[in-house]
């Protein structure tokens, strides 16, 4: 696998960072995953290290050299928050319909 610079690196997750909701985040047992349209990526746990791998065009590129536990996190976050937000809407979807149903007459 080819390297991914710091800097590309870094770019790349303030990108997906300010627009979460694009990117299909998911969280499961090797990590983070997540891809739009162009590319695709996920955060994992690589011995004591987490790892920073993106595809493109077919294409891995990864990175280990920075710091991306926090960035684990601050993904994880976001994703619950995601999460959460649509919970929410569900049950006020849910709640509305049930005041619709009981306002009609019988």
């Amino acid at each position: 696998m080819p390297d991914l610079k710091i800097q590309e690196a870094t770019l790349l997750f303030k990108k997906i960072h300010s627009n979460p909701k694009s990117y299909d985040l998911k969280i499961n047992e090797d990590g983070i995953t997540g891809r739009d349209e162009k590319i695709s990526f996920r955060l994992y746990r690589t011995g004591e290290r987490v790892a920073f791998e993106v595809t493109i065009d077919g294409l891995t590129f990864t990175n280990t050299t920075g710091e991306w536990n926090n960035a684990m996190i601050m993904l994880k976050n976001i994703i619950r928050k995601i999460d959460k937000e649509q919970e929410n809407l569900k049950i006020e979807q849910a709640i509305d319909k049930l005041r619709k149903y009981l306002s009609e007459e019988n």
